[in-house]
């Protein structure tokens, strides 16, 4: 087994591929938190506009339905909450979420193919990197990354680097091969490793986000292991949903 990471995400991917997806600060966290609490489909979409689209589209549901996400790391007018994991550790939840948010679901809805997608962060560490070797297909743990504001185009996040190479030193003390930026991402993790918060509060996105008042989002975003749920991506009626997966 080998363990790729693809510093933002990829065009597509190959078919015979499990799919890690990484957006640490902090919509991968806030999926860990959400499922890691009962929660039993989180509809994505790729954009604001998309998830007011698919909310009103899947009207009301048994359990109920909430409308969730982020534009500039605060709650999208019309939306139910935003994206603090801390939030939603306080909350009673729904049955049903649809999630909308700048880096993290587009970067999911790229994976949409692979036979198995699963949104990761430090939250739910273990149970992912369990999983997903379990799977015995090549890993490809996919970075959000960020939009550069000059250029529009999308760059690496040091801030899903830091997070990727976590799940890397994981796969790896399973026995996973480590190709070139895997091995990259695995030496941001060590540098970093007794001191993550710190440097996680030094990244564009981790100064950004305690810049408006989430600096203990961040730390909550740098705990291991908190959650042992895993949510798995699937199609249905022509839509993408996270669902529990069910371990038995």
């Amino acid at each position: 087994m080998r363990v790729d990471v693809a510093l933002v995400p990829p065009t597509s991917v190959a078919p015979d591929t499990t799919c890690l997806v990484v957006d640490v600060l902090r919509a991968t966290s806030v999926m860990a938190v959400l499922f890691g609490r009962g929660l039993r489909a989180g509809w994505l979409a790729g954009s604001i506009e998309e998830g007011r689209a698919i909310r009103a589209a899947l009207g009301d549901r048994s359990g109920g339905i909430w409308l969730c996400g982020e534009a500039n790391s605060l709650p999208p007018e019309g939306y139910d909450y935003g994206n603090s994991p801390l939030e939603y550790e306080g909350l009673d939840l729904p049955a049903e979420a649809v999630l909308a948010t700048t880096n993290g679901t587009p970067a999911l809805l790229v994976c949409a193919a692979a036979p198995l997608t699963m949104p990761a962060a430090p939250l739910n560490a273990a149970a992912v990197v369990r999983v997903a070797f379990e799977a015995g297909r090549d890993v490809l743990i996919v970075c959000s990354g960020r939009v550069d504001a000059a250029t529009g185009r999308r760059v690496e996040g040091d801030d899903d680097t830091l997070a990727a190479g976590l799940l890397v030193e994981r796969l790896v003390l399973l026995g996973a091969r480590a190709g070139d930026e895997a091995v990259y991402a695995l030496q941001q993790f060590e540098s970093a490793r007794d001191h993550l918060g710190e440097v996680m509060r030094h990244t564009f996105h981790g100064a950004s986000i305690s810049a408006i008042g989430f600096g203990p989002d961040l730390e909550r975003c740098c705990e291991p292991d908190v959650y042992d749920t895993v949510a798995t991506l699937r199609m249905e009626d022509g839509r993408a949903v996270l669902r529990p997966l069910d371990r038995g």
